[in-house]
């Protein structure tokens, strides 16, 4: 990964989201959205991601999104509750940076 994720999303801006006060889960959350960047790159699987102002507000959403899920969801199964995806969520808010043009031709070097 060529971005940290912190490049993208302050860890404030994190916090907030999370509705976290303090700094003590810092690494556990950095962690997260380290994953989720490395996931969102993975599924839109586009090259002209490359620097900070590449990535849409739409992708930065996407990735507080995974990161909550994470950060509530901290088990590979869940008892007792009914969960269910939400329309319009990550999928849809990382659409637009998809690449649906197929493999690029490597750059030429003078």
């Amino acid at each position: 990964m060529s971005i940290p994720v912190t490049d993208l999303l302050p860890i404030a801006l994190m916090r907030k989201h999370l509705r976290v006060d303090d700094d003590g889960d810092d690494d556990l959350i950095e962690l997260y959205a380290e994953s989720a960047l490395a996931w969102a790159l993975w599924y839109c699987d586009n090259p002209s991601l490359k620097v900070v102002a590449d990535f849409p507000a739409s992708f930065k959403a996407a990735l507080l999104l995974l990161l909550g899920h994470s950060y509530n969801s901290r088990e590979a199964v869940i008892v007792g509750t009914i969960a269910a995806e939400l329309p319009l969520a990550v999928d849809s808010l990382l659409w637009s940076s998809r690449n649906f043009r197929g493999p690029q031709e490597p750059e030429a070097t003078p």
